[in-house]
């Protein structure tokens, strides 16, 4: 994500298949998607620590993922009410 826009951040890759861009998928459902899943995929390689900028409106869906891999959350507001930072430090239990 780059922070050159009026929200803080925006795509460095566009998605194609999504309303705005006259494909089928919702836009903010896709988004949100991709970057739960993305998330996902990062924590399967389980890092002792992460520490980035989510969607305020993924926060909840965020904090399962952590849980489901072991991970205690924080999250803090950002200057763009849209943002959150979360961070994310290992904890005993999960799934993996």
């Amino acid at each position: 994500m780059s922070d050159d826009d009026e929200h803080g951040f925006e795509l460095e890759m566009p998605f194609v298949t999504v309303t705005s861009q006259g494909g089928p998928h919702d836009d903010q459902s896709y988004v949100a998607g991709w970057e739960m899943g993305t998330l996902d995929a990062l924590l399967i390689s389980k890092p002792p620590f992460y520490e980035g900028p989510i969607a305020a409106a993924n926060e909840p869906q965020a904090d399962r993922i952590a849980m489901k891999h072991g991970y205690s959350a924080k999250f803090e507001p950002t200057a763009f009410d849209e943002w959150v930072r979360m961070t994310l430090t290992k904890s005993s239990g999960g799934v993996d």
